[in-house]
């Protein structure tokens, strides 16, 4: 063979360049890769609740408009139903209108995912052992329906301790909003003090602790100068 035509071979010395070179990048790229995880599942959460904002929609094209919870048990809702203090429940009345349980588990949360709506253990939305531990949302009710109001948000909210009875889901958490004296706030068990908040128009945006406080503090409609709301148990 002429030893021109050959190809010619990497040197030891090349090699080690190389090598070290490859290192560098994954020195530069994994952290990187890992610091974009939270954004990426707060991104993933954020679909969620247009997920959940759109099966709300469809489920209220066959009842005047309304969420489940807003209509009585005995028009085919959930409205003080015995279980109305769980938002599993609620969530669960729309499944005909949603392809997998799995949209209620945001990736940052503690727990696993359902991926049906059957009892099966370990996957099944409705087994005991799945349903608050599946859910990392908060549920709101809407009074009058302004698009502008909670309904669902990330779940990493409080300390609020003010319970009280709700015509919608028997017993609530309340925030006081006239006038609102702050404590609704993200912690850091999600998205480190940040969250989504879906409306009742079906946006969904994402804030920060400010932004949330504001969002409050300016809420268009509440029940009685209060809004209702329930987390996952």
């Amino acid at each position: 063979m002429n030893p021109t035509s050959r190809e010619r071979a990497f040197t030891r010395a090349e090699l080690l360049v190389i090598l070290a070179v490859l290192a560098l990048l994954t020195l530069v790229v994994l952290p990187a890769l890992a610091n974009n995880r939270p954004c990426s599942a707060r991104v993933i959460c954020a679909n969620n609740l247009r997920q959940i904002g759109a099966a709300m929609q469809l489920w209220g094209n066959d009842h005047n408009d309304q969420a489940p919870w807003d209509v009585p048990v005995a028009e085919g809702g959930t409205k003080l139903h015995p279980l109305a203090v769980n938002v599993w429940l609620h969530f669960a009345w729309m499944s005909n209108e949603l392809v997998s349980a799995k949209i209620f588990f945001c990736p940052s949360d503690t727990g696993r995912p359902a991926s049906d709506f059957t009892l099966a253990p370990g996957t099944g939305y409705l087994n005991a052992n799945m349903r608050g531990n599946a859910t990392s949302y908060l549920l709101s009710h809407a009074f009058q329906g302004s698009p502008n109001v909670l309904l669902v948000a990330d779940r990493n909210v409080g300390p609020i301790s003010n319970f009280g009875g709700c015509a919608v889901f028997n017993t609530a958490l309340w925030i006081p909003t006239r006038p609102y004296s702050g404590g609704f706030l993200w912690n850091t068990n999600l998205h480190d003090s940040q969250g989504n908040f879906l409306r009742a128009d079906g946006r969904v945006e994402q804030l920060s602790n400010a932004g949330l406080a504001e969002a409050i503090a300016k809420y268009p409609i509440d029940d009685n100068g209060s809004i209702h709301y329930i987390t996952p148990r």
